[in-house]
């Protein structure tokens, strides 16, 4: 067992199939093989389920797979201290985004100081990077939450709230805030059911016991708002999500809670490794101005 076949290992495990892997690594495919196969052979269990599309982690796989993310940001932060106190030159990190209108501020500064370091990116909701942050298949994300976790490393980057967007040519585009009372009945674009910003707007309805009719579910908040402008419904966004597009309005919902906060987040095992722990160090060091524009 080496330290290539665990790194091979991994990074199937984080790009779901071996010749993405193979990609990001820039090694050959049948070398990541080699190094998998070699990895199963030493450990005596098969780590993957081979599928036509990719692979999938066998139970195995499962267990294996945060040991190894430990070993490997361990070994990166060991040579960062050996070859320069804790500057970390080189290694690789793994962001989960689900605002990257707040997550591209924080890589951009972290890229200015450690311009060293491979940056890989993961767009999913909420719900799918707390799953991958906790299995440890993502370094770090910057999620939405109402609340921190108390099983992972959670560090508050700044406030947002929920915005319904209307068209600009819309009854309502005139105004700042609109009564929750008022979206009764209305047609509304949401998000997939993992998504925190619709699980908030939900939440905010049922208080308050307003129905809304569900025209369509999106899995990107860039299709929701490119059907709120083509006027096929109303949609939800977060404040700094919005944008500048001038075919949308977006209004404040007044009567109801609807307010978040971006979270930079991270297993606890690992966040004082390696890049793990500069990616938070950066991100603390940051201000809210940065983050806001």
């Amino acid at each position: 067992m080496n330290f290539s076949q665990l790194r091979a290992f991994y990074a199937v495990a984080q790009h779901g199939t071996f010749s993405a892997a193979a990609q990001a690594l820039s090694v050959s495919q049948p070398a990541v093989t080699q190094h998998v196969r070699a990895l199963e052979e030493a450990i005596g269990n098969r780590l993957f389920h081979r599928r036509g599309s990719g692979v999938e982690l066998t139970p195995d796989g499962v267990d294996l797979l945060p040991h190894i993310h430990q070993i490997i940001k361990g070994l990166e932060d060991v040579a960062a201290r050996i070859e320069g106190g804790k500057e970390l030159r080189t290694g690789h990190l793994t962001i989960g985004l689900c605002s990257p209108h707040v997550a591209m501020p924080l890589i951009r500064r972290f890229r200015i100081t450690r311009p060293g370091i491979h940056i890989e990116t993961r767009m999913s909701n909420t719900s799918t990077l707390l799953d991958l942050v906790s299995q440890q298949r993502v370094d770090v994300a910057v999620v939405t939450l109402t609340e921190p976790r108390d099983d992972l490393y959670c560090h508050r980057l700044v406030g947002q709230e929920v915005l319904v967007v209307v068209p600009a040519d819309h009854r309502w585009s005139g105004r700042d805030t609109i009564g929750i009372d008022e979206l009764q009945d209305q047609p509304f674009i949401l998000r997939e059911a993992g998504s925190m910003t619709r699980q908030i707007f939900e939440r905010a309805l049922a208080d308050k016991n307003i129905r809304i009719r569900q025209e369509l579910v999106l899995a990107s908040r860039e299709a929701v708002k490119e059907a709120v402008a083509n006027d096929l419904g109303l949609g939800i966004v977060l404040d700094k999500e919005l944008g500048n597009d001038e075919r949308l309005v977006g209004l404040k919902i007044a009567g109801a809670s609807v307010a978040a906060n971006e979270y930079l987040i991270a297993h606890p095992e690992v966040s004082d490794l390696g890049a793990v722990r500069e990616f938070i160090s950066s991100a603390q060091h940051g201000t809210t101005a940065e983050l806001t524009g």
